[in-house]
């Protein structure tokens, strides 16, 4: 079948189906789905302000959007009861800033193909570090979480060039490890060479354990300095039948970043959920501090309210932000915000 009969089918389709990641091919052994989302956004804080250039036409509007869409493709083959081949393409949409006719930017996501086996699985392209198995613990909110691992490439959330093998028994452990081979994140443009590892336990009473470690051959500098970072995780959540959820990753280790080398820091990341029927409320907690980066830091509690209505949501977010002003900068900002939204998912 050529590429551009698929991508038609696939098109054609997304409207039939409102139901999140809808089977639209299925055979004997090959399985085709497709999903996404539209999510509208309204963002109103002081940060989105441009006070300094207003005079010269920056914006003076606390008010931002941060609209997007989301389309993934993915597929499996199975050879037999043990193997199966599989692949995943998902991109993201946003609106540029500027009033250009072409005003799309298109962000990948995912694009990897990989080997599924009783004996685990070995993925290969862009996709989740190993290490984002423990930090997808506590990013739970639909807005305010999981700030404090995508400093560095092989502790972010997703990286090119990255080869990655899971595995998960019966009796609960899960064992991840993923190497980065001239790799780059989505939040750091620096080419990195690293790996990283985790190691976590399930245990009957709705809790789960993780340890994981992260390292990264980063360049830091204006021209080509490169120099390690590391990162040492430990991690912990915990879920029930009643609607209540919890998890907290403590972070530590050093970082080259911003023209500094080796500064030593820690990182923590707290969430606590309870959901009640439709409804869902969000606590987090965001905190990164280096020690000679103060470019880097990040420290806020966030309070969130979310209404499903299948796959439809409407949500409300507050972050009150912890920094002094002048603070932070690089992966946050020293202000509070407002979010609003609504997601269709299909």
């Amino acid at each position: 079948m050529k590429m551009k009969f698929i991508a038609i089918a696939v098109a054609s389709a997304i409207p039939a189906y409102s139901a999140s990641a809808a089977t639209v091919f299925e055979n004997d052994d090959t399985t085709l789905n497709i999903g996404g989302r539209i999510e509208v956004r309204g963002n109103i804080s002081d940060a989105n302000k441009d006070d300094e250039n207003k005079d010269n036409g920056g914006n003076s509007n606390s008010f931002d959007d941060k609209s997007r869409a989301r389309l993934s493709v993915d597929g499996k083959k199975t050879i037999s009861n043990d193997v199966a081949f599989v692949g995943k393409y998902e991109f993201e949409l946003t609106e540029k800033d500027d009033n250009s006719k072409d005003d799309t930017e298109i962000n990948t996501r995912h694009l990897y193909t990989g080997v599924e086996s009783s004996l685990g699985n070995l993925y290969y392209g862009h996709q989740n570090n190993a290490l984002t198995y423990l930090t997808d613990w506590t990013d739970m909110a639909e807005v305010y979480s999981g700030y404090v691992n995508e400093y560095t490439v092989a502790s972010a959330d997703r990286a090119k060039n990255v080869l990655r093998y899971t595995i998960a028994t019966d009796s609960g452990l899960t064992f991840q490890v993923s190497g980065n081979f001239n790799s780059e994140s989505e939040y750091d443009a620096n080419r990195s060479d690293g790996y990283s590892t985790v190691l976590a336990y399930s245990l009957p009473m709705g809790v789960e354990l993780g340890i994981g470690y992260a390292s990264s051959d980063e360049t830091y500098g204006n021209g080509t300095d490169k120099d390690t970072s590391d990162a040492y995780i430990l991690a912990a959540r915990y879920t029930n039948e009643n609607g209540i959820s919890a998890a907290t990753m403590y972070q530590a280790g050093s970082i080259s970043k911003l023209g500094i080398k080796d500064s030593d820091y820690n990182a923590v990341e707290t969430y606590l959920g309870y959901s009640f029927g439709d409804n869902a409320i969000n606590l987090t907690y965001n905190y990164f501090s280096a020690d000679d980066i103060d470019e880097l830091d990040i420290q806020f509690v966030a309070a969130e309210y979310a209404r499903y209505f299948g796959n439809v949501a409407l949500y409300g977010s507050y972050k009150y932000n912890l920094l002094d002003n002048g603070d932070g900068g690089y992966g946050d900002n020293d202000k509070d915000e407002l979010m609003l939204g609504m997601r269709y998912a299909f």
